[in-house]
């Protein structure tokens, strides 16, 4: 071969190169969040790939899906069937249902614990929230509760709110998650639909039958501190995962509210499509995902443009709708006898990993001894922790206890 033709050989191979490592990451990536949405008229859950928007899949479970939640490791789905009385666990590697719960009859309403450790059942037709333990997959405790609907948990993962439907005498429920016993009981002068906690834990906001508001209750209080004016029908609120953005659908006008959540004040509204049921959003605080029962379809909602980037037909009456939690791992590296960095700010469900670069043994270990202690890290190795629960860590080596460090998890 010339030397001319040889270089034009190399810079082809070069350029096949080059073009492969371009296009690799787009194979090599880990597969976008995936979410699962409660077809209520197909008796089935739809799964939608967030990377393409599009549905690859539909998953049969028994009739009327309502609830619906996703584990914090992203790996299981819960979802009720309130024309039957069943809880159906499916596992996301496969999408297929793994077993299902027995758990009264008319199941509504599901919500999961931030440590993944219980999903609370609003069990309508039994008059009870209910317990799942999703280590065994069994109840373990009811509590009495008329007609409940929908329920939220706080971020300590400690209380949780049942709205109760009983029609002459509407409420919340407050019940103690530990123990499983109800605490107290907040009496309201209309049926309550769905409602969230704000992400600080101090507020309930939720919307009521016939009430064109947003109800904001001080939980210190147990009294009603702001109403928010929404579009007619307001039905689920919302926060977005940074807390900065709060929204509510509006299933009148068809559309998504937007508000402050500090001023408690409406900022603005998308029209989506025909009787928006239920709110999910992206990890990255980009997206919001919004199920249209009337229209069979899911609005994609960009929250920087305020408007619908995408709209996905999905089958027979969307309603509830889960996303699979986007898990990231976070670096400290031991070096020079200190932690680096000192300081860091994660969220709920991601892992931090210690890598020991000094010669030497050392550990890393909660200041309150009981979160997490490591033992010894030799050197050249790592030690990984999960942070399930929100709240303010501090740490510190126990071989060299001059050495501190602090993980804020959001």
């Amino acid at each position: 071969m010339s030397h001319s033709k040889f270089k034009i050989a190399a810079l082809a191979t070069a350029f096949a190169a080059t073009t492969a490592l371009q296009a690799a990451p787009a194979s090599a990536q880990s597969a976008a969040p995936k979410a699962y949405i409660g077809l209520f008229g197909d008796n089935s859950l739809a799964v939608l790939d967030t990377g393409s928007s599009s549905i690859t899949g539909t998953i049969p479970i028994p009739a009327g899906p309502h609830g619906l939640v996703v584990t914090p490791d992203g790996h299981w789905v819960y979802a009720s069937s309130d024309g039957d009385s069943k809880v159906s666990v499916i596992d996301t590697q496969t999408d297929q249902v793994a077993s299902t719960i027995e758990v009264g009859t008319t199941p509504h309403g599901l919500a999961i614990t931030p440590d993944g450790s219980r999903v609370l059942v609003a069990g309508f037709g039994t008059d009870e929230v209910e317990a799942i333990d999703t280590s065994t997959r069994q109840m373990v405790w009811q509590t009495p509760v008329t007609q409940p609907h929908n329920i939220a948990i706080s971020p300590d993962g400690l209380t949780a709110y049942a709205g109760s439907q009983k029609a002459d005498a509407p409420s919340l429920a407050v019940i103690d998650i530990p123990s499983g016993t109800q605490t107290g009981s907040v009496e309201l002068n209309a049926v309550p639909r769905a409602l969230t906690m704000s992400p600080d834990g101090t507020k309930v906001f939720f919307t009521q039958a016939g009430v064109d508001s947003l109800q904001v209750l001080d939980r210190a209080t147990d009294q009603i501190v702001s109403r928010i004016p929404t579009g007619a029908s307001p039905h689920h609120p919302f926060f977005s995962p940074d807390g900065k953005i709060g929204m509510v659908v509006a299933q009148g006008p068809g559309e998504l509210d937007l508000f402050d959540p500090t001023a408690f004040a409406r900022t603005g509204s998308v029209k989506v499509g025909q009787m928006p049921h239920w709110i999910a959003t992206s990890a990255d605080n980009h997206y919001a995902y919004v199920t249209n029962e009337n229209s069979n379809d899911l609005s994609v909602v960009d929250l920087g443009s305020m408007s619908v980037s995408t709209t996905v037909s999905v089958g027979k009456a969307p309603r509830k709708i889960a996303i699979q939690p986007t898990q990231q791992s976070a670096s400290v590296t031991i070096q020079k006898f200190a932690f680096s960095p000192a300081s860091m700010t994660i969220h709920a469900g991601d892992s931090v990993t210690w890598t020991n670069n000094d010669a030497v043994a050392h550990t890393t270990t909660s200041d309150d001894k009981s979160s997490w202690d490591s033992k010894e890290i030799q050197p050249n190795t790592t030690f990984t922790h999960t942070f399930s629960q929100p709240g303010t860590y501090t740490y510190h080596c126990s071989v060299h206890p001059f050495m501190k460090g602090t993980i804020e998890v959001q």
